[in-house]
């Protein structure tokens, strides 16, 4: 008999369900990421990395930490509507969750590279944040093929 014969199975199962994992999992490491990036807004901390004259000043740094912040936010309401888009079912989850695949690992790319151009972060740039770059990369390159050829893909989100 051949596999691919058949109706395709539906419903949450199979590699479904690590889908389901990542998409559960995604708000809480993001709120987490906000969290960590709320520390540089201590009053003595901002104060010493955006006052010119400081020895920690970089005039990338402001923007650098405002813009993690809103960007983690943002992606926070998006990991939370692909909540609403996986449990109900709903066809749109599918690319919302490929889009929101690549825009992570886009924002990893562009947090690393800022990163890098202000020599104090630049120094702390280690192994775990080119590993979680890589993470990210490998991530995409499994997931957005499955969900766009798996069958249980197909045949679970269709409202």
């Amino acid at each position: 008999m051949n596999p691919t014969s058949g109706p395709a199975p539906g419903g949450i199962g199979g590699w479904l369900y690590l889908v389901a994992l990542g998409v559960c999992l995604a708000p809480l490491r993001l709120a987490g990421e906000i969290v960590r990036g709320l520390r540089p807004l201590q009053s003595a901390t901002w104060h010493a990395v955006t006052t010119p004259g400081t020895s920690a000043y970089h005039p990338l740094f402001a923007p650098l930490i405002v813009g993690e912040l809103i960007v983690n936010a943002a992606l926070l309401v998006w990991a939370v509507a692909l909540l609403y888009l996986f449990f109900s079912k709903r066809r749109a989850f599918v690319a919302a969750m490929m889009a929101f695949l690549i825009a992570r690992l886009a924002v990893q790319v562009a947090d690393l590279g800022a990163g890098l151009m202000v020599p104090m972060v630049a120094a702390r740039i280690g192994p775990a944040a080119w590993g979680g770059l890589a993470g990210g990369g490998i991530v995409v390159l499994i997931w957005v093929p499955y969900l766009v050829k798996s069958r249980r893909v197909e045949a679970t989100f269709v409202r």
